[in-house]
């Protein structure tokens, strides 16, 4: 073994180490289920792949923790440009992969007309700057306000001529109703759904305008199509001579069907990995995103497998090169929020039949499908291990339905039964499209009845107090905030700052400057948590030297303890430093979260105390639901 895998070995251990103090405290509950099937260590390769990606950097820490082997990630190129991150990535020997949304964006100026109910747009010399497949942005500036902006974006279908280009179906559609010159609002997607920034969803075409444009810009994006139809979907080439090297187009100013953006030193990357029996995750939807589900998987995954085993050459040790695909489910509840839960579902791992190895290598259209098959499987792998939901009402319905059915049941269930019985409810309500009267009915009763809670402040969990259990939570609700305050007043600027931080992050994912794409973040919760961590964690080291040198001072300026050289003092700041404010810290997290906990018992003590009549509207309310629940989750129908 090298000196540089050696070294690698040993930071890998203490970075993990280190990120699962940091999981410990920012996570209420964390783990793995079915840890068995993690293959073990017979020589084997395994590419892990990890679905939805739905919580930025968060998501790569948890399967970085979860996983007993050792891993090399691929990640965004971007990522590594982040300061220490980026550092500890590049050491850990993580793949850069340089993604479509990453590549040069191509602004122009000019004035362009917009004909054909906004299906067509006009403009001396368009169609040889634009390709097919562009997304083409045009701002019109209002007539009355010259300070205020109106865009439009469209898919470019075909190019007619040099002057004209035509815009896929709707047409070109609206961003925004205004915003002000400088500022940018860039298309949010949500799922299928097109949703205007803090507007609503309905698109208008530019039929309606009631004004003629005084002045025009254009701004083309390069990008591919990154979120296909159906699971699994392959929209792209993949040229015979080229069996590593996938043909995109069009990508950048310089791509073309003639010229292609060739990917093939990420696979070789990975092929090195493999080929030295090594472990590499990959994210198959390539984009992190805040939707309830899961997006449709990139062919990526596939094709790194089924190229390598195409090759005929042996692996490092000249034995037959063999690969196992272990799938990984993440489950995040309430992903955005500090001291929420996550896990991770470990999926039997996947054995690629030699049929699709024989098929990829024959080239051509059965390169095609053999890649297509084998996405599909490990889409249908995935799906098994999470809750995919069309939004976020349908989700709640899922989440609460199954707080209902347990409690019925005489006993509690495991947190991995749990997790059965949520997939099996999600997989019960979208089995059929769409869903059966019943199950639409159920849904919307029960998220009236959520929203009914919320309206009064209260949640379903904590709905079993009685104004009499007021005798025991209000006096431990009392003794927690005495043990609050102290740890409370200390740290409650972190707690602030880093919730600030992470909602500023989280909206400048919705609305990206001028020099990003468009990407399906809305409202930009996937990154909520991953700069919380971050800035909570730079802002406790901060103020935990600040706090450990003010009490050194006093230490010695009282005599508390006797130091009798500058190395009795640095090792009494150490002490400090890493063990006393540390504990201090998470004691006051733990009594905080205690003291949450007991408080909503309280209010909803109170609550009951003074509107008994709610109180018990609400609870015939909720037998009446869990009765309902109960039956359609036992009806084999």
């Amino acid at each position: 073994m090298s000196i540089g895998s050696t070294l690698r070995k040993v930071f890998y251990s203490l970075i993990r180490i280190f990120a699962k103090l940091i999981f410990t405290i920012f996570y209420r509950d964390h783990g793995a289920f079915h840890r068995e099937n993690f293959p073990e260590d017979d020589g084997t390769p395994i590419l892990f792949i990890a679905a939805p990606h739905g919580n930025f950097l968060m998501d790569a820490i948890t399967i970085f923790v979860a996983c007993p082997r050792s891993m090399y990630f691929l990640s965004a190129k971007a990522n590594f440009n982040y300061p220490i991150f980026g550092t500890v990535i590049t050491i850990l020997g993580c793949i850069p992969v340089t993604r479509p949304q990453d590549v040069e964006r191509v602004n122009g100026d000019g004035l362009v007309k917009v004909i054909e109910e906004g299906k067509v747009v006009e403009g001396e010399g368009l169609g040889k700057v634009l390709q097919v497949g562009d997304n083409l942005y045009v701002e019109f500036e209002g007539p009355d306000n010259n300070e205020m902006l109106n865009e439009a974006c469209g898919t470019v279908e075909e190019i007619i001529n040099e002057n004209q280009i035509r815009i896929k179906d709707p047409g070109m559609k609206w961003l925004t109703k205004g915003r002000k010159k400088g500022k940018f609002r860039r298309l949010v997607e949500y799922g299928s759904v097109v949703i205007r920034v803090e507007r609503g969803t309905t698109l208008k075409t530019l039929e309606g305008l009631n004004f003629i444009p005084k002045s025009v810009s254009q701004s083309v994006s390069r990008s591919w199509d990154r979120f296909s139809s159906s699971p699994g979907k392959l929209p792209f080439l993949i040229k015979d001579d080229q069996p590593d090297e996938i043909v995109v187009y069009p990508q950048n100013p310089e791509a073309t069907e003639r010229t292609p953006l060739l990917v093939a030193n990420v696979y070789s990357a990975v092929y090195n990995h493999f080929s030295k029996s090594q472990c590499v995750a990959i994210f198959p939807e390539g984009t992190s995103h805040d939707n309830e589900h899961m997006l449709s998987l990139k062919y990526g995954c596939a094709v790194m497998s089924l190229g390598y085993l195409a090759s005929r050459e042996p692996d490092s040790f000249g034995n037959e090169k063999k690969l196992k695909i272990v799938p990984c489910g993440l489950n995040f509840f309430n992903r955005h929020r500090f001291r929420s839960r996550v896990f991770v579902d470990v999926g039997p791992p996947i054995e690629i039949e030699s049929r699709l190895v024989e098929l990829y290598r024959s080239g051509s259209e059965g390169k095609r499908q053999a890649c297509q098959e084998l996405l599909k499987t490990i889409q249908t792998s995935l799906s098994e291990l999470t809750v995919n939901a069309p939004d976020y009402f349908t989700l709640l319905f899922f989440k609460t339905a199954s707080r209902l059915y347990r409690e019925s049941l005489p006993n509690e269930l495991s947190f991995p039964k749990k997790l059965a019985l949520l997939r099996k409810i999600a997989k019960k309500y979208t089995a059929n499209t769409p869903p059966t009267d019943e199950a639409r009915k159920l849904k919307y009763d029960v998220v009236a009845y959520i929203q009914k809670l919320r309206n009064h402040r209260l949640s379903p969990p904590h709905m079993s107090t009685t104004p009499i259990s007021l005798f025991f939570y209000l006096p431990l609700f009392i003794i927690l905030v005495v043990l609050t305050i102290p740890g409370f007043v200390l740290f409650f600027p972190i707690g602030i700052i880093a919730k600030y931080v992470g909602k500023k992050q989280g909206e400048n994912a919705m609305l990206y400057d001028d020099n990003s794409l468009a990407i399906t973040r809305w409202p930009g919760r996937d990154v909520i948590a991953t700069w919380k961590m971050m800035s909570g964690l730079v802002l406790f080291i901060t103020f935990d030297v600040i706090y450990t040198a003010i009490m050194v001072h006093f230490i010695k300026i009282y005599d508390l303890y006797e130091c009798q050289s500058r190395k009795d003092v640095f090792l009494l700041g150490l002490c400090i430093y890493t063990f006393f404010w540390t504990a201090i810290a998470y004691a006051t997290i733990l009594s905080w979260e205690r003291m949450c906990w007991v408080g909503k018992r309280v209010w909803v003590g109170i609550w009951s105390l003074f509107n008994p009549r709610e109180r018990q509207s609400l609870t015939s309310w909720k037998k009446e639901l869990t009765l309902r629940v109960c039956r359609w989750v036992e009806n084999d129908d």
